[in-house]
């Protein structure tokens, strides 16, 4: 199993004004400005210490909200000068909002599920950063968006949940794809062994990889009800089993945890509230609410392998329309083609 980072970023999609760093240490914040706008319902990832990829999204103008974008972008974060330079990439094929982007081994991306102009999207896309190319993947079983992504064992994704209906329609399936059969024209359907009876069907769970058969899932939204319930799903067994209850009822609206020692970190993504859960201790705590100018809905992303620093990097790295074409382009040198991974 490649072990996730303690170095994340969290966003807000829906200021423009900065981006910041917090420290899963201390527990502090620290705010940048930011000179771009964003999109809307985008969604990012983070490779490493420096690397966020972001996609898709409609237009942050309510005009123009049926505007759904394909625009992928690197962000390359320069913490020293507190800033970070953006670079445009080869478009997704699908245009969409309110998918969830996953990154795996350092090397590829995938984009799945969503939304746009004609419904909820069972496509999905997979990108090779070394190539700056979008391919078209096999689809999920049933279209949805809000589905929670979790690679495991550097090899699988398992999609857990989401709704088929932006009135939301809860869904509790779970569904895996073999990323190294390229053959493939659909997502695996899982049948749980075991646990069925108390899986909810829920979005806007955080999930994670945590051990090499154990993947935790906890909160999430259901009947319009935040949940504080948390369970392991074991991907060989197939099984789910109850997990500890959080210390408050919570949901992470594309919110990732990121890995800390032998803590994982989670913040909530409607007041900012901080979930730890101890590996060790198979126990959930809570920390100090963040008080800093990140408010609203937060993104928090996971680093996919390298285990560097204690931070988590907070960046506001969605663009509008307006800003995408003052974007360069990706050069033989640079870009894509130039990641140290």
């Amino acid at each position: 199993m490649i072990k996730p980072s303690n170095l994340t970023h969290f966003c807000n999609d829906h200021d423009n004004k900065y981006f910041a760093v917090f420290n899963v240490g201390d527990k502090i914040a620290k705010n940048f400005e930011v000179p771009y706008e964003t999109t809307y319902l985008f969604d990012s990832v983070q490779i490493n210490d420096q690397i966020i990829f972001t996609g898709g999204g409609m237009s942050a103008t309510k005009t123009k909200r049926e505007q759904f974008f394909t625009t992928a972008i690197k962000v390359v974060i320069e913490m020293e000068e507190g800033d970070f330079k953006p670079t445009k990439l080869a478009e997704m094929n699908v245009p969409r909002a309110n998918h969830t982007l996953a990154a795996l081994n350092h090397e590829l991306l995938y984009v799945v599920g969503g939304w746009n102009s004609d419904g909820e999207i069972a496509a999905c896309e997979e990108y090779v950063i070394s190539k700056n190319q979008w391919t078209v993947c096999a689809s999920l079983n049933e279209a949805k968006m809000w589905t929670t992504v979790c690679p495991v064992n550097g090899r699988y994704l398992y999609a857990f949940g989401g709704s088929a209906k932006l009135k939301p329609k809860e869904l509790g399936t779970i569904e895996c794809l073999d990323t190294n059969d390229k053959t493939a024209k659909k997502w695996t359907k899982i049948v749980l062994s075991a646990g069925a009876d108390i899986w909810p069907c829920c979005f806007f769970m955080g999930g994670i990889q945590i051990e090499e058969n154990s993947v935790i899932l906890f909160g999430g939204l259901q009947n319009e009800s935040k949940l504080d319930s948390s369970f392991y799903f074991n991907p060989g067994m197939k099984t789910i089993t109850k997990g500890p209850s959080l210390m408050k009822k919570d949901a992470f609206y594309r919110s990732k945890p990121g890995i800390n020692g032998n803590e994982v970190v989670i913040v909530g993504s409607t007041e900012g509230d901080l979930h730890i859960y101890d590996i060790v201790n198979k126990s959930c705590t809570s920390g100090k609410k963040l008080e800093s100018h990140v408010e609203g809905h937060l993104e928090l992303r996971p680093v996919c392998d390298t285990q560097v620093g204690n931070l988590l990097i907070c960046i506001n790295c969605g663009l509008n329309d307006s800003a995408i074409n003052s974007i360069p382009l990706p050069t033989r040198g640079f870009g894509v083609l130039g990641l140290s991974l």
